[in-house]
């Protein structure tokens, strides 16, 4: 039986959160769901954790230390589910996640993502920003906040591996050219941790990469015009 949706979650060093991550899955996971965990090159205990979980539905596989746009994508390879999930290793779903966003897209055929809002919590020691201090917005450009229907993630051909940073925003602007119908759900869909080594917390690294990620779209647009055409409402619109 194919799965129904494929949970993709690529970590690296990531031994004192990632046991949460994929448990918050495994709890909300249908029959024949499938979770697959890609170990990009843990130096820690991380493969330790990893060797903790026994379940049927969960597999393990060894992402050689590329970088998490290469570990989602050797997930997305990997798995069979029409319908796929992303979660960084440090974030959690919230419960009831999984249901409500589910039930949008079998009820909705033309839908090919649905996106849920993001809650913040915040670990003792953890850098207080003004990020952090957002609660219960829709984020949708946060790949870990949306379930999509592979076909969407086809037609794009996954993330970007050489982008270090901002590979979430290229990856949603690289749907919404390609036509992307998507709604915002009124359910959590993301629990985002807050902590001393989010790659986030130094702001002054966002304005190089999100300079990236507008050369990128300026390029596409300038290759292939058709690319630069207004994306398709939202339902909600």
């Amino acid at each position: 039986m194919r799965p129904e949706t494929s949970a993709i979650i690529p970590v690296r060093n990531g031994a004192r959160f990632v046991g949460e991550a994929i448990a918050s899955v495994l709890a909300q996971r249908r029959d024949g769901d499938e979770v697959l965990v890609i170990d990009d090159g843990s130096t820690d205990e991380t493969p330790i954790v990893l060797a903790g979980f026994a379940h049927p539905a969960l597999r393990t596989l060894s992402g050689g230390g590329r970088g998490v746009s290469a570990a989602r994508n050797m997930g997305l390879a990997a798995s069979c589910g029409a319908f796929i999930a992303f979660l960084d290793h440090d974030d959690i779903w919230p419960a009831g996640r999984q249901d409500a966003l589910t039930m949008a897209l079998q009820q909705d055929e033309d839908l090919d993502a649905v996106f849920g809002r993001i809650e913040r919590r915040i670990e003792p020691g953890a850098p207080v920003t003004a990020e952090s201090r957002v609660q219960g917005h829709h984020a949708p450009w946060l790949v870990g906040s949306g379930l999509f229907r592979r076909r969407l993630i086809e037609r794009i051909g996954g993330f970007a591996e050489d982008m270090q940073q901002g590979e979430d925003l290229d990856f949603h602007q690289r749907l919404v050219e390609a036509g992307m119908r998507d709604s915002l759900c009124e359910v959590s869909g993301l629990v985002r941790r807050h902590h001393g080594t989010n790659t986030t917390n130094d702001q002054t690294l966002a304005e190089p990469w999100r300079l990236d990620v507008l050369r990128r779209k300026l390029a596409r647009a300038k290759a292939s015009p058709a690319a630069n055409r207004p994306a398709a409402k939202r339902p909600s619109d």
